[in-house]
């Protein structure tokens, strides 16, 4: 019940401020769609460390109608990110349950779309939950299962958005080559001045969901470096069915951002 109340007081702040400015509009918003562990933290670092960008990270906002957009700004104020001088709204959406329900005035947005390779991914998510304690993605066959979903809504989503207002990135290019994908995106996304490969991690980007908590706050830019040689690979102990599923779900996402791979299989 209390919950509820709160849910619901959320809610209709969000939908009032939403009435106060012309901020509030998804045309005003520059969004990153992904997936878990695909270096979505460091890039909304470097967006959210300029000036005409308010944010930090992944607020964990449903975007399911009027007054989504106030209760992110509430959620920023909340978190010590809010900028309200900023001509555009962040956000990080990780989660099917926060766009699923996304009305057409969320594909007015800016949006960059991030995936990684899933051996790479499911290990990493996996691990990462295994080292906070937490049991929603603490196993490979757990963590495959929310990587394939969200790979597919991903691609589904990608089809809405109008070409000039949508840009997709691998993890792979990001660090081997941050200052050319910056430009591509600084480029698509009409960035001026362009972005930067420097950032400040703020506490709000590694606490409560709201990116890394485990490597955001060693560094201050994309280094490529961090690049590392393939580990223990864990796609061989899925379900064959599921680990087909992952593959092709990422298979798909590299030919819509007209990524080449380096071969077919994986």
């Amino acid at each position: 019940m209390i919950q509820a109340l709160r849910e619901t007081g959320k809610r209709s702040a969000g939908w009032l401020l939403s009435r106060t400015s012309d901020l509030y509009s998804y045309r005003n918003c520059v969004f990153v769609l992904a997936h878990m562990r695909c270096g979505s933290t460091a890039l909304a670092n470097i967006l959210c460390s300029r000036d005409d960008i308010s944010g930090y990270g992944e607020a964990h906002v449903r975007h399911d109608g009027p007054g989504a957009l106030g209760r992110l700004a509430i959620n920023q104020m909340r978190r010590k990110g809010w900028r309200p001088e900023a001509r555009l709204l962040f956000d990080k959406v990780l989660h099917n349950r926060h766009d699923a329900d996304a009305q057409p005035e969320f594909f007015e947005a800016r949006a960059i779309f991030m995936a990684r390779h899933p051996d790479e991914s499911i290990a990493s998510i996996a691990d990462l939950f295994v080292r906070l304690g937490r049991q929603a993605y603490d196993t490979p066959l757990k963590a495959a299962g929310y990587y394939a979903e969200r790979a597919e809504a991903l691609a589904r989503l990608w089809t809405r958005f109008p070409p000039h207002r949508r840009i997709g990135i691998l993890h792979e290019r990001l660090l081997r080559d941050p200052d050319k994908t910056l430009a591509r995106i600084s480029g698509r996304m009409r960035f001026t001045p362009p972005l930067k490969n420097e950032y400040i991690s703020t506490a709000a980007s590694r606490e409560r969901g709201g990116g890394d908590p485990l490597m955001s706050g060693l560094y201050n830019r994309i280094e490529p470096a961090l690049l590392r040689p393939k580990g223990k690979s864990v796609m061989a102990d899925l379900p064959a069915p599921l680990r087909k599923r992952a593959n092709e779900a990422y298979l798909l996402l590299a030919d819509l951002f007209e990524e080449r791979l380096e071969g077919a299989v994986i």
